[in-house]
């Protein structure tokens, strides 16, 4: 089964819950006032019909405005690291590393866009607000995604909705969240365990 890397999902049937600020306001107040974000995630993924095709649970740190780790529980174990050059994808039962250059992949997932910087989220993104979340819409039409939707909830990201070009919805979910902790600079570093096949992938190539 195929998995898109990163788009973390909320449960099904999650609604974007938000703090009265507005989602914008809120949006720039997060870009401008936090560096490190840390907490735990569920995910969901959907397929046109609405059917949950793939759940997965872990935890997530955030360095901004370029380095961040997420980690997938299960239940197929994938430590995803974004090292300020290179993005690292590294499917453990398949004893396998994927690695990107990490501004060729700039604004295409969403641990990205909560990591990186306002500025070039509106240079690549078409951005509006609801009572309930930011729509982001690619201005090119060249990213992973037709569409993302992110909340905001006491000035933290608390829930993040991506439409994928092949129907799919994927919904996340982000608790526990705390902003400008110390986060252990280790985690985000990575090297191949000994063994493993390093795949370098193409610029063009979609995240899976």
């Amino acid at each position: 089964m195929k998995r898109t890397a990163i788009l973390l999902a909320a449960a099904l049937g999650l609604t974007l819950h938000t703090a009265q600020a507005g989602q914008l306001e809120a949006l720039e107040s997060y870009y401008s006032d936090v560096e490190t974000v840390q907490g735990v995630f569920k995910q969901f993924t959907l397929d046109d019909r609405g059917q949950v095709i793939e759940e997965s649970s872990g935890d997530f740190a955030i360095h901004r405005p370029d380095r961040f780790h997420w980690s997938y529980a299960g239940p197929f174990s994938q430590e995803i690291i974004a090292d300020g050059e290179r993005l690292w994808v590294y499917d453990v039962e398949l004893d396998q590393v994927t690695v990107r250059d990490q501004r060729a992949v700039l604004g295409s997932t969403p641990a990205q866009l909560l990591s990186g910087d306002y500025g070039d989220l509106e240079e690549l993104f078409e951005l509006s607000e609801t009572d309930e979340y930011v729509r982001l819409t690619p201005r090119d039409g060249g990213e992973a995604f037709d569409e993302a939707r992110l909340g905001m909830r006491d000035g933290r990201p608390s829930a993040l909705e991506i439409d994928d070009a092949l129907g799919q919805v994927t919904r996340v979910e982000l608790d526990e969240v705390r902003l400008n902790e110390s986060v252990d600079e280790a985690r985000f570093r990575f090297e191949p365990p000994d063994g493993v096949d390093v795949y370098e992938a193409d610029p063009d190539e979609g995240i899976r």
